[in-house]
């Protein structure tokens, strides 16, 4: 496929609130909730509150230097965008201190929905899931964490008898081009790539002039046979040499999934992408003749 006042008196819900990605990486981080935050407990009054009845509640939380932070759930739906009607979509703004305003967590996506679907536990600096019954990620639209989920990726789903979460963990790896799983990422927004993985839930469209670029894991690329853009492969190979050692296309000639099954056996997604070449850069000189 192509890709153009909730207190909760037990604990303090730690906010890690990712805008990841602008491509732009896992900075700027003071996101993240859920699990769905399918419900919610008032032990004064010994009710719950669940699915849009959670519509108006309030959250405090601190961010990760111990910053108190102020969310409210403005609006809750169901993602319209598929038939299975099983993913929540969450409208969350936050209070800024700094203006006395209420503002949207989420920047707008490509179809100008600024809103984000609640995932558990956070993603630390290298990119890597870390689980906790304590943390949630509101992770937004236009952001790695929830494309991953709208592509199928559920986190939280089982099918064919494997579990989905490390499948979800190996697209964000994916779309961000992190080779290496150090949450360093080798791609510009808005490039196409073409998704396919072992289990259907993408399958590979023919899509001209691209190629295999990359077979997937949890941790980064398992093999990977060009770069998406400019860089060499020498050069990101030095990034992570223990990791890519024979797993990198070292021939020059660009070669297909079926052709390296072999070292790609672990692997749970692929993609495929344009192969592009730098233009050479000429300087014109203006020769004189002496005189």
């Amino acid at each position: 496929m192509r890709y153009k006042n909730l207190t909760l008196p037990c604990f303090v819900i730690i906010l890690l609130i990712t805008y990841i990605f602008k491509e732009e990486y896992f900075q700027k981080r003071i996101k993240p909730i859920d699990f769905r935050l399918t419900e919610q407990k008032n032990i004064k009054s010994n009710t719950v509150s669940k699915g849009k009845a959670l519509k108006g509640t309030q959250i405090s939380g601190v961010d990760e230097q111990g910053k108190e932070l102020r969310f409210q759930i403005r609006d809750i739906e169901l993602d319209p965008k598929y038939l299975e009607r099983e993913t929540y979509l969450y409208t969350i703004f936050y209070w800024d201190k700094s203006d006395s305003q209420w503002k949207n967590l989420c920047k707008p996506d490509t179809n100008n929905d600024a809103k984000a679907i609640p995932l558990t536990g956070y993603w630390n600096v290298t990119g890597a899931h870390v689980e906790s019954s304590k943390v949630i990620t509101f992770a937004c639209t236009s952001g790695v964490l929830a494309k991953c989920v709208r592509w199928g990726y559920k986190p939280w789903k089982t099918i064919q008898g494997r579990s989905l979460r490390d499948f979800h963990q190996a697209c964000t790896r994916m779309a961000r081009a992190d080779y290496c799983g150090n949450g360093k990422s080798h791609t510009k927004e808005g490039t196409e790539i073409n998704i396919y993985d072992t289990l259907g839930i993408q399958k590979k469209a023919l899509k001209k002039n691209m190629v295999l670029e990359a077979a997937w894991g949890p941790d980064g690329a398992i093999y990977i046979n060009h770069s998406r853009w400019f860089e060499t492969l020498a050069d990101i190979y030095k990034e992570c040499p223990k990791k890519l050692i024979n797993r990198i296309n070292n021939n020059g000639d660009y070669t297909t999934k079926e052709k390296t099954s072999h070292i790609m056996s672990d692997a749970l997604l692929f993609n495929d992408s344009l192969v592009r070449t730098r233009r050479p850069h000429f300087s014109i000189f203006q020769v004189r003749p002496e005189p």
